[in-house]
């Protein structure tokens, strides 16, 4: 008997290594399934949803993007018929979606699943399909469409921004793409969000400020504007936002995003303190230019009081009659 049981262990340890190697979650066999449950209700192995399982410490490291698309893997091979969409189609294009709008799968089914982290929707004659990474996804200009459709602002500008930035696009070749989604609820919030978008912002937390700007009436900073570096000539400065207007010299805008400390290819073979040291070097030389730097965080979206006074604090010009004509732009469209 303990023979067996230690066979079953080392079945259920070979499922979740291969699964882990594939970057996915363990569906459950109808044999593997007595098991698998009785490791969860232990805490060993967390389950994101009915007969899918992972080990607590590995789900618990991933980010909601990177559990997302576990999910969906796991979801295809079990649901093979399945098309992803939206938000969820945007993970696999490798879209810049922010993690809240990741906590649920979209997809399309002919009989919609029953369950708590779907969203589904059925077929239609004018989705177009394609098959990336494995999956059934809609195709990429159908799910940024959908997404700008669906997407709070300053999340549709994030996604919007990355789609131009991944395609080395303009915003007037995206507004002629909504035309595959012309007749869809939110098309028009769809052409005000890409109306806005910048294919120069490099991150999702750039385009999230940016659209803070665009709604509360800021002016807006040219984006990725380089710099001389006063002790490396050969190497000269990116910066994400420059106001170029403010005082004699301008300021400097920084978003500082966790992945660059903790990510492993951000980190390029560096630990975290040697990067936030060359940061502290890399602003302490963008000064000796006489360019204040203002920094923002994703702390500072959550707060976005915090935002607005340290805008207020550089002295960056607001113009408080746009702001209200586009919060009245943004009401109009989304009546529509």
């Amino acid at each position: 008997m303990g023979g067996l049981h230690a066979s079953v262990q080392r079945r259920i340890d070979a499922l979740l290594d291969d699964a882990e190697a594939s970057r996915t979650i363990v569906v459950a066999s109808h044999g593997d399934a007595d098991a698998l449950k009785r490791r969860a209700s232990r805490g060993q192995l967390a389950s994101p949803a009915e007969n899918l399982y992972a080990r607590d410490a590995y789900w618990s490291g991933l980010d909601p993007a990177e559990r997302a698309l576990h999910l969906m893997r796991a979801e295809a091979s079990r649901h093979p018929t399945w098309r992803f969409r939206s938000y969820s189609a945007a993970l696999v294009w490798g879209l810049d979606v922010p993690h809240a709008l990741v906590g649920a799968l979209h997809i399309i089914a002919d009989r919609p699943p029953n369950a708590p982290h779907c969203r589904a929707r059925r077929p239609s004659s004018r989705d177009d399909y394609a098959l990336r990474d494995g999956m059934n996804v809609t195709s990429f200009w159908q799910t940024v469409a959908e997404c700008l459709c669906e997407a709070p602002f300053s999340y549709g500008l994030a996604i919007a921004d990355s789609a131009l930035h991944m395609r080395g696009t303009t915003n007037e070749e995206l507004l002629d793409r909504l035309s595959i989604a012309a007749d869809r609820t939110g098309i028009a919030q769809a052409r005000l969000i890409a109306s806005c978008a910048d294919g120069r912002a490099e991150n999702g937390g750039e385009s999230r400020v940016r659209a803070y700007l665009i709604a509360q009436g800021y002016q807006i900073p040219e984006l990725q504007v380089e710099f001389p570096n006063p002790t490396d000539p050969a190497h000269p400065y990116r910066v994400d936002f420059f106001w170029g207007l403010i005082g004699p010299r301008g300021t400097i805008g920084e978003f500082d995003g966790m992945g660059k400390y903790r990510d492993p290819q951000l980190l390029n073979g560096r630990t975290t303190i040697e990067v936030l040291v060359a940061e502290r070097q890399r602003e302490s030389r963008l000064t000796l230019l006489g360019h204040p730097v203002l920094r923002f965080t994703y702390q500072d979206l959550l707060h976005p009081i915090r935002l607005s006074r340290a805008l207020e604090s550089a002295g960056i010009p607001r113009d408080h009659v746009e702001a209200r004509r586009w919060h009245d732009a943004w009401d109009q469209v989304k009546r529509h």
